[in-house]
């Protein structure tokens, strides 16, 4: 015979019914088994629990939260989790989920997806029977009626990236201190005339990290330009450049530059480069993030650290403990943003 040999076909995967059989008992039973119920004998409960390992029977997370009303399940609906603030968030999330025992499904939701969609997600993650829920979506608003399911069955829920929701406890970045660390640390090295290019303006950390800027000048008693103020449709490096050219096309003189995130300071460092200017010789640049390449990039650059991660594992441990029933202070949780400083901020030529 010629041709192609076929496959040999898959094994059966073992079910609840297949060790109920092999057990001689219920399927009933071995439910009981799987979620440590005491109403089994010992010697059945061994019985059970010998077929599953002849088996080799992986029991459902979800089949075993039908008998136990528990899925050890949390959610997490967010915006593009490609995206390196909220990739490490979702990290946290997931290993102090893991560290506990259970288990985080993440929902991606477009920045600027019609409302109606983050409303699915929710709606998606309530019928997966998640037993907390995290928002980290601060682009796009949320109306409180989309989260009265939750509220209602007694789901827990925690918002990330200044997401504002009334009775939701926040966890964010102190980015008010962030931004007046990072105009401070430029007023510290001699600069007078700081550009600012402010990061999306339906973001509240954007606006956060702007009062920041406005803080630390008034503390130097340097009177405010709103020439130096450019706003950034979103966190890009084109956004950066653009920003930038409009800056210099208001002819104000620029010697250091407060970009609210590191992309943009990267396409701001660009469009520096593009009209001969040198960084930080001619023009300091700080942004904000942290990034893993600010590290790499020719100057690396100076910067705020967010700790997304421990962000996110704070926002989890907050709905772990509500689930587990321990008393949780309400309130936003603010952890603190830190300047990094590396080779793109210096002190203005004379």
């Amino acid at each position: 015979m010629t041709g192609h040999q076929l496959d040999p076909p898959l094994a059966k995967r073992a079910t609840i019914r297949d060790v109920a059989a092999l057990a001689a008992v219920s399927h009933q039973t071995v439910s009981r088994v799987i979620n440590d119920q005491a109403s089994v004998a010992e010697p059945t409960r061994r019985r059970v629990l010998d077929a599953i390992a002849q088996l080799g029977y992986v029991p459902s997370p979800m089949a075993r939260g039908l008998i136990s009303n528990r899925t050890h399940t949390l959610g997490m609906v967010t915006a593009d989790v490609s995206d390196g603030f909220f990739a490490r968030a979702v990290a946290g999330a997931e290993a102090e989920a893991r560290r506990r025992n259970y288990y985080l499904i993440v929902g991606s939701v477009e920045e600027f997806a019609h409302d109606e969609e983050g409303a699915g997600y929710l709606r998606l993650m309530l019928d997966r029977r998640v037993e907390g829920l995290i928002l980290a979506r601060p682009g796009v608003v949320i109306a409180p009626d989309q989260i009265e399911r939750a509220t209602r069955a007694a789901i827990p829920i925690v918002s990330i990236g200044s997401l504002q929701l009334p009775g939701v406890t926040v966890v964010d970045v102190d980015n008010l201190q962030g931004g007046l660390d990072a105009t401070a640390h430029l007023i510290e090295l001699g600069h007078r005339t700081i550009a600012t290019i402010v990061g999306p303006r339906e973001w509240p950390s954007a606006e956060a990290r702007l009062a920041g800027h406005r803080a630390a000048l008034r503390r130097a008693g340097i009177p405010e330009d709103p020439a130096l103020v450019e706003h950034a449709p979103d966190w890009g490096l084109e956004s950066g450049y653009g920003a930038t050219e409009r800056l210099f096309a208001a002819g104000r003189p620029i010697t250091a530059i407060f970009a609210h995130s590191d992309l943009i300071a990267l396409g701001a460092i660009r469009c520096l480069r593009s009209r001969g200017l040198r960084v930080p010789e001619d023009v300091s640049v700080i942004g904000y993030d942290d990034l893993p390449v600010a590290a790499y990039v020719d100057p690396p650059l100076t910067t705020v650290h967010q700790p997304m991660q421990e962000v996110g594992e704070q926002a989890a441990g907050i709905l772990l403990d509500r689930i587990a029933g321990t008393d949780v202070p309400g309130g936003p949780r603010l952890l603190p943003a830190s300047l990094v400083v590396r080779q793109s901020t210096a002190h203005p030529r004379p």
